[in-house]
């Protein structure tokens, strides 16, 4: 269940002024769920958390002007991890299909290795992540679980690819911190519905 707070509350939780959440909210950066009799301004706690680390990282360690920060926002962003290239270039097509049908703005990024996947995370900032958990040399659990920790990407789907489809194995993909996953090979349809899903 989702907790509503006052901007001050809000802040606290944050550990930030409560002039900078007024701010965001100016921007209309983030937003408001409810707004009371007395016209006080309720947000969701888990909403406006991952936006404001979003927001916090964009303009801090990537150099976005904050004035910038609502149109970096609004596209949807898909990050693939996958070193078998036919991978990238069928979400690469499924996402070129969801642009053109005007369902969402969506940006993909296609990278094959763990070293360029820790850059693209922070760089590219993504929405939703399709890690392929048998990258050579990487543990993709561990890859998993380390998404798990980074707090502007709170709140980010992870789509776990995996070629050994079995009870134990889904078992340990979950626990990592996936929220999906899929077996190869993939159906073109299932695959679009999941990351219709993740970014809606």
């Amino acid at each position: 269940m989702s907790e509503l707070l006052k901007i001050s509350e809000i802040a606290r939780e944050l550990g930030v002024l409560p002039s900078t959440i007024r701010y965001y909210s100016e921007l209309e950066l983030i937003k408001p769920q409810k707004h009371t009799k007395g016209g006080q301004r309720l947000y969701d706690l888990k909403t406006t958390k991952k936006l404001v680390r979003r927001i916090q990282h964009l303009v801090n360690n990537k150099g976005v002007p904050i004035r910038e920060v609502k149109k970096y926002l609004q596209k949807k962003r898909v990050l693939v991890i996958d070193d078998e290239p036919e991978v990238g270039n069928l979400v690469s097509d499924i996402v070129a299909e969801i642009n053109r049908q005007g369902k969402n703005e969506v940006e993909v990024q296609v990278v094959y290795d763990g070293f360029s996947a820790g850059k693209a995370l922070g760089e590219f900032l993504p929405d939703m992540v399709i890690l392929d958990l048998m990258l050579p040399g990487v543990n993709g659990f561990e890859v998993c679980q380390q998404i798990r920790k980074i707090e502007y990407l709170d709140g980010v789907k992870i789509l776990a690819i995996t070629g050994y489809d079995s009870e134990e194995n889904r078992q340990k993909i979950f626990a990592a911190g996936a929220d999906d996953y899929l077996a190869k090979p993939m159906e073109v349809s299932v695959l679009k519905e999941k990351i219709l899903s993740a970014i809606k």
